[in-house]
């Protein structure tokens, strides 16, 4: 229905602030207060980048490392500071600690770019400590849970080499076979070829 022009009387802008003002303030107020909680966090979120990197770049001895891991928890920085740590255990034999280290990594790190990486590392830490069985278990689990990383077609390659050497040779050909037929044109692929050839020969 038309509005009668006679009877129409528009709100002034003055008569709409009266009105409404204290919701005005109040939705304005929140809407900045939003903004500046955003922008803090933002800027303390990149300064603690920063420092996590600078304290990284620097840490050399395990002490330090252990140092950037717990300092900067839930940075992807702490997780490259908890594969070095691993790395440096497993070199010096202590393979107790960097299993432990490396299933740390993996359950406080889900998101980490190089967490595939860190499973891998898991399963030839393992195997480097005799634990066969414990190893073909996380490079299968390696595998199946991160079937298009780079991490999956050495994780079957290392299994099969697993099963040959605790003489199962039976086992490692299908895992070869797999390892050709999904990543073909992988450099993995090649050498499961020459493993192959050669594992053919013996049977």
């Amino acid at each position: 229905m038309a509005t009668d022009p006679a009877t129409y009387d528009p709100l002034e802008p003055v008569d709409f602030w009266t009105l409404h003002k204290g919701k005005i303030i109040l939705y304005s107020s929140l809407a900045i207060l939003g903004a500046l909680t955003f922008t803090v966090y933002t800027y303390q979120k990149e300064a603690k980048i920063i420092r996590a990197k600078a304290a990284y770049s620097l840490a050399t001895t395990p002490q330090q490392l252990d140092e950037v891991i717990r300092e900067y928890m839930g940075t992807v920085v702490s997780g490259d500071a908890a594969l070095q740590l691993a790395d440096q255990q497993r070199q010096e034999g202590k393979f107790d600690e960097a299993i432990a280290t490396l299933r740390d990594f993996i359950a406080k790190n889900p998101e980490h770019p190089l967490l595939s990486g860190g499973w891998l590392s898991l399963g030839t830490t393992l195997e480097l400590a005799g634990r066969n069985e414990e190893a073909l278990d996380v490079y299968q689990q390696t595998n199946s849970k991160f079937p298009d990383s780079y991490a999956a077609p050495i994780s079957l390659l290392y299994q099969a080499r697993l099963r040959q050497r605790m003489g199962q040779p039976e086992a490692a050909k299908p895992l070869y076979e797999s390892l050709i037929a999904r990543y073909p044109k992988s450099l993995y692929a090649r050498e499961a070829m020459r493993e192959l050839r050669y594992l053919n020969q013996q049977l």
